[in-house]
């Protein structure tokens, strides 16, 4: 079957990347694009309409739409005057900001394919059904009828959100937040208010941002030691930020150091690991030899239990601002102190492709999963030094404080308030937010849109057999219950390995095409022997 019509579904940052790579790479006469919310482009983080204090965690110099230009981002602002002029290389601006970039490039795509001939389809709707017909081409259906295309590619993003904290009942004085983008909730957060944050993920970063923005009167303001000093204006909030581990994140470095791996490669892997099963401990001894090669020293105790010996809320509190401190400092450093960043950025190809190879045992994925997971998304997913500059002046002015070890969330309804129980008692909540991040990835879950629940049914979307997310082909993202569709969302964090990065989801999703296209090759090819 010749490709010339292909759908794409959902057209967040992946859908619109996808997009543009196909009107600019490949001889499609066709493409029909869904997205449930009629907008186009910037996608669920990166709406105008959202937060201005929601920033982005990726650094101006490596946001991109095609993996062959990661400064994609940041030559589009050097046009724009309203940004160039103040706009750093390796600082953040807020997340709106990239999304009028994605709207500007789903607009060029657009044009594009009218000069190309290309005819392009805007579906203003939720696809609801999806179907492979005997000849191999996929029907996807809406409310408004159906479509049918050569191929379809899954853009849709963000699987349903997961939120096991009960809300208040009616008349309630208590306050919960499941889900901090596009929400006018937090105008009803009193200025006076304690408000306990869920999570020490980019999202909690996020949540504290928007408590103390400058439309609630507060301020910082830069010492001449560059540091921040809270301002409070009519701002009297508190914030408690709780979570499992007490883990904060580290930093995007200021001036990454030059990486040149030698053990945490897949080829070295595969030598130590006499080309069988890699384990977490061969990836343990990889990383501390590529510290030793490039003169850093790892503590790895203090990696492993950042909270060794804090035998009270205090100290555990006390300890969290240290850790800021240094993750500061280290962050801002030129010689090497936030080594972990730079060298997990340097190796993410590598890192998604091992994982995706299956090259760790089932056993050892798990473990991962279960015990590992957190502490190396630390790392992984970093965030910007100018949020954590912000989150440290708030610890020394007494109004953000880290709880760690939190086991329980209940409503009390004697109270009228939240119990949040930790490892040094418990803490009654007015005010609870959400930003654990949890997400439903089970394909079987009748939590699942009505799209997902349409493919489970009948197999072109199969669970995978880890459990989470979707059975995928990997090297070609293909879904391995299907002939012409293909997976670019959530769902590989399942079966992938777990990423935020715009470079990362733009090269899922020019993979996935070029195997498309190549499937398409091959099957020219056998016709021509077959004839």
């Amino acid at each position: 079957m010749t490709l010339k019509h292909i759908a794409i579904v959902g057209c967040g940052f992946t859908g619109t990347s996808a997009f543009y790579q196909l009107v600019d790479q490949y001889p499609v006469k066709e493409i029909t694009i869904f997205e449930s919310t009629g907008e186009f482009g910037p996608g669920y983080p990166y709406r105008a309409d959202d937060c201005r204090d929601y920033m982005l965690n990726n650094t101006n110099d490596s946001l991109c739409l095609v993996p062959g230009n990661r400064r994609a981002f940041l030559n589009w602002l050097e046009t724009k005057p309203e940004y160039a002029d103040k706009m750093d290389p390796r600082g953040h601006l807020p997340r709106q900001v990239f999304g009028e970039f994605l709207q500007e490039a789903f607009t060029a795509a657009r044009l594009s394919a009218a000069v190309k001939g290309i005819k392009v389809t805007l579906v203003p709707h939720e696809a609801t059904s999806m179907a492979e017909l005997p000849d191999g081409r996929v029907q996807i259906g809406c409310a408004k009828g159906h479509t049918t295309a050569d191929a379809a590619l899954l853009t849709t993003g963000r699987c349903p959100d997961h939120d096991p904290y009960p809300s208040p009942l009616n008349g309630s004085g208590a306050l919960y937040i499941a889900n901090h983008i596009r929400t006018d909730a937090f105008d009803r957060i009193p200025y006076d208010a304690t408000v306990h944050v869920l999570g020490t993920s980019l999202s909690a970063y996020d949540v504290i941002n928007r408590l103390f923005s400058s439309d609630t009167g507060a301020r910082f303001v830069e010492n001449a030691d560059g540091q921040l000093t809270f301002v409070p204006g009519r701002n009297d909030r508190h914030v408690v930020l709780c979570s499992r581990s007490g883990r904060l994140k580290a930093l995007q470095s200021r001036s990454p150091i030059r990486i040149d791996r030698q053990h945490l490669t897949p080829e070295a892997l595969t030598q130590v690991s006499g080309a069988g099963r890699v384990s977490l401990q061969h990836i343990q001894t990889a990383v501390l030899d590529e510290a030793s090669d490039h003169q850093v020293t790892l503590n790895t105790d203090a990696l492993l239990a950042p909270y060794e010996g804090c035998k009270t809320d205090e100290h555990v509190n006390e300890r969290a601002g240290q850790l800021l401190a240094k993750a500061i400092d280290d962050a801002s450093g030129t010689a090497g102190e936030n080594f972990l960043v730079d060298l997990f950025s340097d190796a993410q190809i590598d890192l998604w492709d091992g994982w995706a190879g299956t090259v760790l045992s089932p056993d050892a994925q798990m473990h991962y999963r279960a015990d590992i997971e957190s502490a190396f998304l630390s790392f992984f997913a970093p965030c910007p030094i100018s949020t954590a500059q912000k989150l440290l002046a708030l610890h020394r002015a007494g109004r953000l404080t880290v709880r760690k070890d939190v086991r329980n969330v209940a409503f009390d309804q004697a109270e009228d308030c939240y119990r949040v129980t930790h490892a040094f008692g418990s803490d009654p909540a007015k005010v609870l937010v959400n930003t654990t991040g949890s997400v439903v990835r089970d394909v079987e879950s009748a939590d699942q849109p009505a799209l997902v629940r349409s493919l489970a049914a009948t197999g072109l979307l199969r669970k995978d057999e880890r459990g989470l997310g979707a059975s995928v082909d990997m090297k070609t993202f293909r879904s391995n219950g299907s002939r012409n569709i293909y997976v670019a969302n959530m769902m590989l964090w399942g079966p992938g390995f777990f990423t935020s990065s715009a470079f990362m989801m733009a090269l899922v999703a020019e993979r996935a095409l070029k195997a498309m296209f190549a499937t398409e090759t091959q099957n020219t090819s056998s016709q021509l022997e077959t004839a």
